[in-house]
C-alpha cells in the first residue's frame, strides 16, 4: 500500500485537526487505490482498531451495493472506517443508517447545504444523488464506506447524480467528525438512529417500486428495528432487507 504523506498539501493539518477520539486514528491517505474498503478490510482483517480510516483520492475499483461500480474521478471523498461494533450482530444493518446519518451531517456542516436520505443507503442533494453509503463485514468487525461526488463535472457523473463544491479536507475532517458521533449514537441506542434517519427520509409515506430477489411494489411505511423497510402492499406488509428502491 503506496500511503501519500500527511506532511505537506491539502491534507497536511488534517490529523491535528480532526478533534475526534478514535475516527481517523489513524488516517491513510492514497492517492490513488481500487477500493478504500478492500484496503479498509485488509488493515481490519490485521488487527486495525475502530476508527482507522482509509481516505483515497481515487478509485479505479470503486463499488456501490450488489457489486455496482462507483464512480470515482479525482477530486471526490472516498473515505473508509474500520467499525468494531458492541452491537449484536442481527443489528448491524443499523451501522448503515448510522453512517448515512452522520455523512449528511458532514455533508451539511461542510458545505451548507441539506442532505435528504434514500433507503438504503443514498444521499441526497436536491432530489438528486450526492453520495452512498456501503457497509461490509468480516469477523467482529464491520467497514464503512462513503462516497461523496465533490468538484466533478456534470460529464463524469452517472444520470440523476450531483456533485458538491467543498474543499476536500474540511469535508473529511467533518464526516469523521459527525460520524464518530453518529455511530456512538447508534452503540447506545439503535432505536434512536432510526428516529434520526427516519427525520431526514425521502422513502417514508411514498409508493415504492423494490426490486431484488422479488418486485414488490407498496408504500414504504417504517424502518423496523433491525434497519428493514417495511411497505404495505396490496396483499399485505412486506418487510425489505436489500434491494433497489424506486419512488413512485
Amino acid at each position: 500500500m503506496t500511503t501519500g504523506s500527511l506532511e505537506s498539501g491539502e491534507f497536511a493539518a488534517l490529523p491535528s485537526q480532526l478533534g475526534t477520539s478514535r475516527f481517523g486514528r489513524p488516517l491513510h491517505v492514497i492517492p490513488r487505490v481500487t477500493s478504500t474498503n478492500d484496503v479498509a478490510r485488509s488493515l481490519a482483517e490485521d488487527g486495525a482498531g475502530e476508527g482507522t480510516a482509509v481516505l483515497g483520492l481515487e478509485q479505479s475499483g470503486g463499488r456501490g451495493r450488489l457489486g455496482r461500480s462507483w464512480a470515482s474521478p479525482a477530486g471526490g471523498l472516498y473515505l473508509s472506517v474500520i467499525l468494531r461494533p458492541s452491537l449484536p450482530v442481527l443489528l448491524w444493518p443499523v451501522l448503515s443508517l448510522a453512517a448515512a446519518v452522520g455523512s449528511a451531517e458532514g455533508i451539511e456542516a461542510a458545505a451548507g447545504m441539506p442532505v435528504k436520505l434514500k433507503w438504503p443507503n443514498d444521499l441526497l442533494v436536491d432530489a438528486r444523488k450526492v453520495g452512498g453509503i456501503l457497509l461490509d463485514s468480516g469477523a467482529g468487525f464491520a467497514v464503512a464506506g462513503i462516497g461523496i461526488n465533490v468538484g466533478a463535472s456534470p460529464g463524469t457523473l452517472p444520470e440523476g447524480a450531483v456533485s458538491i463544491d467543498v474543499a476536500l479536507a474540511p469535508l473529511a475532517r467533518a464526516v469523521l467528525q459527525h460520524l464518530e458521533s453518529a455511530i456512538d449514537a447508534v452503540y447506545a441506542d439503535p432505536a434512536g438512529t432510526i428516529r434520526h434517519w427516519k427525520a431526514r427520509s425521502v422513502t417514508l409515506g411514498r409508493p415504492v417500486h423494490v426490486t431484488g430477489a422479488e418486485v414488490i411494489e407498496g408504500v414504504a411505511e417504517d424502518i423496523d428495528r433491525d434497519g428493514a423497510l417495511v411497505v404495505r402492499t396490496p396483499s399485505g406488509v412486506r418487510r425489505v432487507v436489500a434491494g433497489d428502491v424506486s419512488l413512485r
